[in-house]
C-alpha cells in the first residue's frame, strides 16, 4: 500500500498537482492551514490519495497519469520483490521477507488492474478506462478538476467558463461526482447572487443526503444556514444549525463567514464583526486563490453597522 499511494503522490506532483490528503495503513496526512499534518488513522479504512490541480489545462492526460501512478509503482515494487526473492533462492538462501510479501503485493496489484467497482470505490483501472472512453462520471471528474485548477490559479467561481459547470453529463444521485458538481454550481450561483438557483442546488443535495458522508452533510447544513440567513428565514436556519453544529464550531473561513451572516441577519452584530475578522484571518491559510477571493467577495457583502 505504501508504494501504491507513493505512486499516486509522486505522479500528482509530476503533473502539477498538490496533495491535500493521503492515508496509508495507520497514518494519514491532511492539509491544515496550508501544510500537511500527520496523524494516526484506522488501518481498516481504505487507503487513498487526494490531490488538487495547481493549474488548468491538459487535464485528461494529467488525470490519466495520476491514476496510473499507483499501478506503476505497485508493479515496479512487485517486480523488485520477485527479483530479490528469486536471486536469494538461486544463491541458496531464502528471503522470508520478500517471499512473505509476494502474495499480498500480487493481490494488491491485481486488485487495481481489474476494471471493477468495490464498496470502497472504483479501482484505478476502472477510472483510467472511464477517462479513456469518456464515461459520464470521468467527464464530470475532469470538469471538476479543471475548475479546481483554475481556482488554484486565482479565478473565482463566476469567472470560470460556465460550460465547465453545466456541459458535463447528468449523473445519478449515488455517484460521488453528483454532489461535487452540484456544490461547485452552488458556489457559482452564490457569487452571482442568484439565490434562487443556489437554493435549488442545495435542495438537490438535501434530496441526495443518503449518499453523503457525515462531514459532507454537516457542511451542507452549514451552507443552508448561510442561505437561510440571507433570506431571513430564522426557523430553517436554526434547524440547519443543529445539524451543522460540529462543522460551524471549526476554524475554517467558511464556517466563520456563515456564522457572521447568521449574526447579522438575526441579532448580534458585535459578534458578527468579530466572526468576520476571524474569517478574514483564516483565509490566509487557503491555498486556492480563487476560493480565497470568492470568500472575500461574500465577506464584503456582510454589512455590520
Amino acid at each position: 500500500p505504501l508504494f501504491h499511494e507513493l505512486g499516486h503522490i509522486l505522479f500528482a506532483i509530476a503533473t502539477d498537482m498538490r496533495v491535500v490528503y493521503a492515508k496509508i495503513f495507520c497514518v494519514k496526512f491532511v492539509q491544515k492551514k496550508g501544510k500537511l499534518k500527520m496523524s494516526f488513522a484506522s488501518p481498516f479504512k481504505a487507503d487513498e490519495t487526494q490531490a488538487v490541480p495547481k493549474t488548468g489545462g491538459n487535464m485528461q492526460k494529467r488525470a490519466k497519469l495520476y491514476t496510473l501512478g499507483g499501478l506503476i509503482f505497485g508493479g515496479v515494487f512487485l517486480l523488485i520483490a520477485v527479483g530479490v526473492a528469486l536471486i536469494t533462492a538461486s544463491l541458496g538462501g531464502i528471503s522470508f521477507l520478500f517471499w512473505g510479501i509476494l502474495p499480498y503485493a500480487t493481490y494488491l496489484f491485481l486488485l487495481n488492474t481489474v476494471a471493477l467497482e468495490y464498496a470502497s470505490g472504483k479501482t484505478d483501472a476502472l477510472i483510467y478506462k472511464g477517462l479513456k472512453q469518456g464515461a459520464p462520471a470521468e467527464k464530470n471528474m475532469l470538469s471538476a478538476m479543471e475548475i479546481q485548477g483554475l481556482l488554484y490559479e486565482g479565478k473565482t467561481f463566476s469567472e470560470i467558463d460556465e460550460s465547465l459547470y453545466f456541459d458535463a453529463p447528468q449523473l445519478a444521485e449515488d455517484e460521488p461526482l453528483f454532489a461535487v458538481m452540484l456544490d461547485l454550481r452552488y458556489r457559482y450561483y452564490l457569487e452571482r447572487e442568484n439565490l434562487e438557483k443556489a437554493g435549488d442546488c442545495l435542495n438537490r443535495l438535501i434530496n441526495a443526503q443518503a449518499y453523503l458522508s457525515e462531514d459532507e452533510l454537516q457542511k451542507l447544513a452549514g451552507e443552508c444556514v448561510y442561505l437561510y440567513s440571507l433570506l431571513g428565514n430564522y426557523q430553517q436556519a436554526e434547524e440547519s444549525g443543529k445539524i451543522a453544529k460540529p462543522y460551524l464550531a471549526g476554524e475554517s473561513a467558511t464556517a466563520k463567514r456563515i456564522l457572521a451572516s447568521y449574526c447579522v441577519a438575526f441579532g448580534d452584530k458585535s459578534d458578527a464583526e468579530i466572526l468576520k475578522k476571524q474569517a478574514e484571518e483564516a483565509l490566509e491559510y487557503e491555498s486556492l486563490k480563487g476560493v480565497k477571493n470568492f470568500e472575500r467577495i461574500l465577506l464584503s457583502r456582510i454589512f455590520v453597522a
